[in-house]
């Protein structure tokens, strides 16, 4: 199961004051265009299609046939095996890569402790798009901390908030995180109370229960599989705390004029009770996507890492990624010369 610090607040929110949310519609920083990018710990690729085909998943399974809608299921997460790329299929480096857009051999994120992570240089998308348009607003929520703590803190310039908002609530490990669907609420309430109160450019939305079902956290009976029932319940639910967040967005008073960018998809899958990997189950992913200029040609027929959304969400906002933002990665140190005898 993923770490958690304990020394933590149980909820902690924070509001960055002076960065106040341009208007709604298309009076925004980037003249409309927004994104939805909403996160699944553990949320295996065939329990989540078995779900949609087994309807518990309808606000997925709706939003990935709308119109402007798609799912691919040629995503994939643990870098390229055999390449310094390849990372294992746990949280830690599966995140990183999502929020920032690169493999374990340039962000360093090697586990679930980060120790090594080299996130000033290869940084959280969301500061990136701080650094092109300081007057927007960028929005976290999520219920595993190190997200926040890590990824995103480890991404600041010195103590410089990138995120206008940055709600953390914190499942009691004590409890074997039994309260995990409980935080899933929080979270998901905390991201309605943005959506229809703020003017948001870009919201991050991350949802833990699922995981942690799959660990058998919560119910022992669980498990990583599309035939157990108790984890495709634990989809259900997330399905159900998607529809409102979309719902949501389309009540926006100027939703029409907006132009909204929505992803779906999880970091990793699971085997039995666990996960990390190289398994297809481990490795093989999802994504629901919703956007009227999808590549997608590129998404439904060829094979897609984990590392290709970020990238899809700078060219959605207009955004051109600089040169800077994902250097060369560093170079291990020469082996050392033998020793003469």
């Amino acid at each position: 199961m993923k770490h958690r610090s304990l020394l933590l607040s149980l909820l902690s929110l924070v509001v960055a004051p002076a960065l106040l949310a341009q208007g709604p519609g298309k009076q925004s920083s980037f003249a409309g265009k927004r994104v939805l990018f909403i996160g699944i710990d553990g949320c295996r690729a065939d329990a989540v299609t078995a779900a949609m085909a087994r309807g518990m998943a309808p606000q997925m399974k709706g939003l990935s046939e709308g119109e402007n809608g798609l799912i691919s299921l040629k995503c994939y997460a643990g870098g390229e095996i055999g390449t310094p790329t390849y990372q294992p299929t746990v949280s830690g480096p599966g995140w990183t890569s999502l929020l920032t857009g690169v493999w374990i051999n340039q962000h360093g994120v090697k586990d679930n402790r980060f120790i090594g992570g080299r996130l000033q240089a290869y940084a959280h998308f969301m500061r990136r798009i701080k650094e092109t348009q300081p007057k927007s607003f960028c929005a976290s929520f999520a219920d595993w901390p190190p997200i926040h703590d890590y990824i995103a803190d480890g991404s600041r310039v010195g103590d410089k908030e990138f995120l206008d908002v940055k709600f953390t609530a914190v499942p009691d490990a004590k409890r074997h995180f039994i309260d995990n669907p409980e935080k899933d609420i929080e979270v998901r309430d905390a991201a309605l109370k943005t959506l229809r109160e703020q003017n948001p450019d870009a919201l991050f939305v991350y949802f833990g229960s699922v995981d942690e079902f799959g660990h058998g956290a919560i119910d022992e009976r669980g498990s990583f599989s599309p035939e157990n029932v108790i984890y495709l319940n634990a989809i259900s639910h997330v399905d159900s705390h998607i529809g409102e967040l979309i719902r949501a967005m389309r009540a926006r008073p100027q939703f029409a004029e907006e132009d909204w960018l929505v992803f779906i998809t999880t970091d990793h899958g699971g085997r039995g009770n666990a996960h990390g990997g190289d398994s297809d189950m481990e490795r093989n992913i999802w994504l629901i996507a919703n956007g009227t200029h999808l590549p997608r040609e590129r998404l439904l027929h060829a094979p897609v890492p984990q590392t290709a959304l970020v990238p899809m969400i700078y060219k959605h906002l207009g955004i051109s990624q600089k040169p800077e933002w994902t250097p060369e990665p560093p170079k291990p140190p020469p082996a050392a010369e033998p020793t003469k005898q």
